[in-house]
């Protein structure tokens, strides 16, 4: 088959899957999964030949959490730079959406110049897709973010997910790591390669300092030994769960960050003051949450190590609006409301964290168990619903888990007179925005599958 006629190809299946994307779009579908779906049965080799439209880096991230919001900030100090980039920013990060996304993106680029290029890949993905994505496309760079336990149904232990990373690893000789040095579990993610060792680049955080942010972090902590001896880690600081300053009797330590921070952290932002290559910046970021920290610092990291000048993630910083669901405030019929994906014990937990001095307001907490959302909901149990025992607000308790929801919300200690329960997720909704008074907001805590049904309806009510 001549080049002219491999171009034509590939072109035509970018306008395919346009067309199938805007056709779902009339129908009220999000079409992030299934115009990819169609395009990989039809064109097997598209993910390999895509991969040659990047003139520069390619990024892929991966980890527990903070994958989405740390991609969606580095993209943003990408194109803040002048960077072209194709990022799948609403989080649909298995293979079927990364296609969906790397196809609609080229589409843009190259149907009014078939010989335009972009300047930049930045990929969130699955930590269990990993290898797939590797297999049938080369990254220059992996960030991972941490390892926390995630759906076992899915996932199985962290051992297990550890493995499907280090698969994908071995797909890319030359691939650069950029890794959490607070996180244990990754200090030999490229151990036991059967190629060479990649080279790794870390970033982490020294100090934090609390000012109306709750210093007592009560997330789940994995007991992580040493993977050179096998003992029980120690930690001179600890952050939240397993991320913090350790070491072992053995000599085994945490790597010295060639990116650091430290953090001060505000009820409604937070300080990051960063060092690379003795040279010195800090950022103000208008998110929450120390887990947000580590995901800023990690997209930080990756932009000075590939040279991007402070003022472009200054100015990146101001402008990022977070993905849906992550701290995302929103106006529901004109009353305020913020948004947040919880899917394990640490995420939750950490949401809840920020959440625990919380005044006037009321939360909604709704809870699915379909195959995205993992059909094991004992990780409710692990989250610290205990924070919110003094809460004084209403708890409206929706999604086919809502009744496992109110049980532990009753374990928790908190009042079961202001707990109110309706499955259906459209009427809950309503039902909560509806009695929301004058300086009142609206804290919505939700899994992924209800997030999407949430988002939907958010359309209607933003109207």
């Amino acid at each position: 088959m001549d080049y002219f006629t491999i171009v034509s190809n590939f072109n035509k299946a970018l306008k395919n899957t346009q067309n199938v994307y805007s056709l779902l779009k009339k129908f009220n579908f999000e079409g992030t999964s299934f115009p990819g779906k169609l395009l990989r049965k039809n064109y097997k080799n598209f993910l390999s030949d895509a991969q040659d439209y990047a003139v520069s880096d390619k990024f892929a991230i991966t980890g527990t959490n903070g994958k989405t919001t740390t991609a969606g900030i580095l993209a943003q100090i990408l194109k803040e730079a002048e960077h072209s980039v194709i990022h799948n920013e609403l989080g649909a990060n298995m293979p079927n959406g990364i296609t969906t996304a790397i196809a609609l993106g080229l589409y843009k680029v190259l149907k009014d110049n078939p010989v335009q290029r972009v300047d930049n890949y930045v990929i969130e993905c699955d930590e269990a897709y990993l290898e797939t994505l590797f297999k049938e496309m080369k990254f220059d760079y992996l960030l991972v973010t941490n390892l926390f336990r995630d759906q076992l149904d899915r996932y199985g232990e962290l051992n297990i997910t550890k493995k499907k990373i280090q698969n994908g690893i071995e797909q890319n000789e030359d691939i650069t790591l950029i890794l959490n040095a607070d996180d244990p579990t990754l200090s030999d993610i490229d151990s036991k390669l059967t190629t060479k060792p990649r080279k790794k680049i870390y970033y982490g955080i020294e100090n934090v300092q609390f000012s109306g942010y709750d210093k007592n972090s009560n997330s789940p902590s994995e007991i992580v030994h040493c993977s050179k001896c096998a003992l029980p880690l120690k930690y001179d600081k600890t952050f939240y769960s397993q991320l913090g300053k350790w070491y072992c009797r053995c000599g085994h330590i945490r790597p010295q960050p060639d990116i650091r921070a430290d953090v001060k952290m505000f009820s409604d932002h937070f300080f990051l003051y960063v060092t690379y290559n003795n040279r010195f910046y800090n950022f103000k970021v208008n998110l929450t949450g120390l887990y947000n920290a580590y995901n800023t610092l990690a997209a930080i990291a990756c932009a000075l190590v590939n040279g991007v000048e402070r003022r472009f993630i200054d100015k990146a910083l101001e402008n990022y609006k977070p993905a849906f669901g992550r701290n995302e405030n929103i106006y529901l019929n004109k009353k305020p409301a913020t948004v947040y994906l919880i899917k394990n014990p640490v995420g939750a937990s950490e949401v809840l964290r920020g959440l625990k001095h919380i005044q006037d307001a009321h939360i909604l907490i709704s809870i699915n168990d379909n195959y995205a959302d993992g059909r094991d909901v004992s990780w409710l149990w692990d989250s610290d619903f205990e924070s919110l025992k003094d809460f004084s607000g209403n708890f409206y308790l929706t999604g086919s888990r809502s009744d496992d929801m109110a049980l532990r919300l009753k374990y928790a200690g908190c009042d079961t007179s202001q707990i109110i329960i309706d499955e259906n997720i459209k009427r809950s909704l309503n039902e909560a925005v509806d009695k929301l008074r004058p300086g009142e907001r609206l804290i919505i805590l939700a899994t992924y599958t209800s997030l999407l049904t949430l988002t939907k309806l958010f359309k209607k009510m933003q109207k």
